[in-house]
C-alpha cells in the first residue's frame, strides 16, 4: 500500500533542504558532480536569492539573502549555526541557452522559472509550436534538476555520503577561520 503523501512529506521533507544545501556545496567546490549528472554543457550557480532555516523544537529560525554575492557570509555562519538551505534561486546554463528558477526544499517545487527567449507568436498558426517549443525548454530545465536530485540521493544513501558531509562540514568552517584570522589582523 502506498504511503500517504502527507506521511512522506513529514517524514523525508529534510531531504529537499540537505538537497539544495548540497547543491550549493557543489555548485561551489565540486563542479564536477553537476556535469557528471546534468552532463558536460551544464552549469548551475546559485543565484541571487537564498534562504536557509534552523529548526529548533517548535521554533523555525529563517535568514534570506538577496543580491548576487551575498549567500557567501551570511548563508555561511547561517549554515554553520545548523540551518540547511530552504529556498535557493538558480541559474543554470544549458549549452548556450540560460535559465533560472527558484526551487524550495520542503517540496522541491520550482517558481519564478524563466526560460531562453522564443520567436513571437504572430498567428495563431503558430502558437501549437510555440508552446511545444516552450514545453520542450521546460523539460530540459526539469531534467537537469531531476538528474541532479537523482544523484543526490544515490550519493545520500552510498558509502560516500559520510565522506561528503565531512567536505561539507570543512567548506562551512573554513569561512568560520577566514572571518576569525581577518579579524585578528
Amino acid at each position: 500500500m502506498p504511503m500517504d503523501p502527507l506521511v512522506a512529506l513529514k517524514r523525508y521533507g529534510y531531504l529537499g533542504r540537505e538537497f539544495l544545501t548540497w547543491l550549493w556545496y557543489v555548485t561551489e567546490n565540486d563542479p564536477g558532480q553537476v556535469e557528471a549528472a546534468a552532463g558536460d554543457s551544464v552549469v548551475v550557480v546559485v543565484g541571487n536569492r537564498i534562504a536557509l532555516e534552523r529548526v529548533r523544537g517548535e521554533s523555525v529560525e529563517r535568514v534570506t539573502i538577496r543580491g548576487e554575492a551575498a549567500q557567501m557570509e551570511e548563508g555561511l555562519v547561517a549554515l554553520r549555526k545548523g540551518a540547511l538551505v530552504a529556498e535557493v534561486n538558480l541559474s543554470v546554463e544549458i549549452g548556450d541557452q540560460a535559465y533560472s528558477l527558484n526551487l524550495r526544499g520542503e517540496d522541491l517545487a520550482a517558481s519564478s522559472i524563466r526560460t531562453p527567449a522564443t520567436e513571437r507568436v504572430r498567428v495563431v498558426d503558430e502558437l501549437a509550436g510555440a508552446v511545444f517549443e516552450k514545453a520542450g525548454l521546460l523539460e530540459k530545465l526539469f531534467s537537469v534538476v531531476d538528474n541532479l536530485f537523482l544523484h543526490f540521493v544515490r550519493l545520500r544513501i552510498s558509502d560516500s555520503w559520510s565522506r561528503e558531509v565531512l567536505a561539507m562540514r570543512k567548506w562551512i568552517a573554513s569561512y568560520g577561520a577566514v572571518q576569525e584570522a581577518s579579524r585578528g589582523n
